[in-house]
């Protein structure tokens, strides 16, 4: 089993990160990335961080409505032709409250359909504007001058990886 699917590594990571960086989101990325690149899913994936992209022609796919996601999930295909965009996924801060009318979810959800929208304590997946699932692992809690994370049962945590693993980013025909 990797280090991310096991909860007490997860959220040891989280509260690191909060604790020593403040957590800002691209604290987030190695850890969404691994749990994807690491999950069980029947699909061959290719997870592409493209948070940082400017628009070029190499690039220009994966500007949806809302701009970049901070991913794109691919099929794993060398030849440029032949890629197929699955899905995104946009991150934000633990701290920051997820906001399902978020305009730049709703834009991603337009362009990509399929969308995992986290702030590694809150994990929703969208596909075609229906939410499939809303799972949440804890909450922040803001004690004086620093946040903390008051973490749920691993109950929640193993429902989130068994979805994470049933995600169908490629639907057959």
């Amino acid at each position: 089993m990797s280090f991310f699917r096991e909860y007490q590594n997860y959220k040891d990571e989280i509260d690191l990160a909060l604790i020593q960086n403040g957590c800002v989101e691209i604290e987030l990325y190695s850890i969404i990335a691994s749990l994807i690149r690491e999950s069980q899913n029947k699909c061959n994936l290719s997870v592409r961080d493209v948070s940082n992209r400017r628009k070029s022609p190499v690039s220009e796919k994966f500007y949806g409505n809302a701009g970049f996601p901070d991913f794109v999930i691919l099929n794993r295909e060398k030849d440029p032709d032949n890629i197929t965009i699955y899905g995104c996924v946009e991150a934000k801060m633990p701290t920051i409250e997820l906001n399902k009318k978020d305009e730049q979810i709703q834009g991603h959800i337009q362009y990509f359909e399929k969308v995992l929208y986290t702030n590694g304590i809150r994990w929703v997946l969208f596909d075609e504007g229906e939410e499939l699932f809303d799972i949440t692992l804890g909450e922040i809690i803001r004690d004086n001058k620093r946040n903390k994370i008051k973490w749920y049962a691993q109950d929640n945590w193993d429902a989130l990886i068994r979805e994470i693993d049933n995600i169908e980013w490629f639907k057959s025909a």
